[in-house]
């Protein structure tokens, strides 16, 4: 039986990863070694599930499904680009930061995580730091020179969503880069 690469994710709009992608153009690219996320499939990561079993699949997106339908919509803000770590020479990622002070984004992550786990999805270790990649970092020549022009951006405002589902993606690794696919949509409804 055939393994799936999944995930779960918050959509962005196309205005918001526009202006990310803005953002990451004016960013210095001089001899560094990154691998740029591609505009459409910029996102925020809620859980990462590797590899699900095809048969398995069904049973991951209902439970998704179930975890999230008392969530209520909630609006969020993308805001501030940040080279990761934040100190030290070896850069590994630059992201956006997502802003939702009301805390649905961590609720929804918790109700996620509990309806996942029986199914063998353990929970998250670290605590939850939501955030959208724009790139990995294999190697830069200046780090502090990133670390500085992504600092420029540290307060810039991206724009505001109203999440209404987390997707479920899969995810093809190409040699181009990742084809993510969606395969269910869990609505928020907060019922």
């Amino acid at each position: 039986m055939a393994a799936i690469r999944t995930f779960v994710a918050l959509d962005l709009d196309d205005a918001i990863r526009g202006r990310l992608t803005a953002a990451a153009a004016d960013l210095p690219r001089a001899g560094a070694k990154i691998r740029w996320v591609a505009p459409q499939n910029l996102h925020v990561t809620v859980k990462f599930l590797g590899d699900v079993a095809e048969g398995d699949m069904a049973a991951v997106c209902e439970a998704v499904t179930e975890a999230v339908a008392a969530v209520a919509p909630f609006d969020f803000t993308v805001r501030g680009l940040l080279a990761r770590p934040s100190a030290g020479r070896k850069l590994q990622m630059l992201w956006a930061g997502v802003d939702e002070p009301t805390g649905q984004l961590a609720a929804a992550f918790d109700a996620l995580q509990a309806a996942l786990e029986p199914l063998g999805f353990p929970r998250e270790r670290r605590a939850f730091r939501p955030h959208v990649t724009l790139a990995r970092i294999k190697s830069v020549p200046d780090p502090a020179g990133l670390r500085a022009a992504a600092g420029n951006h540290a307060e810039t405002p991206f724009g505001e969503k109203t999440a209404e589902a987390f997707t479920v993606y899969q995810s093809d690794l190409r040699p181009a880069g990742p084809i993510y696919t969606p395969l269910a949509a869990a609505r928020f409804s907060g019922s």
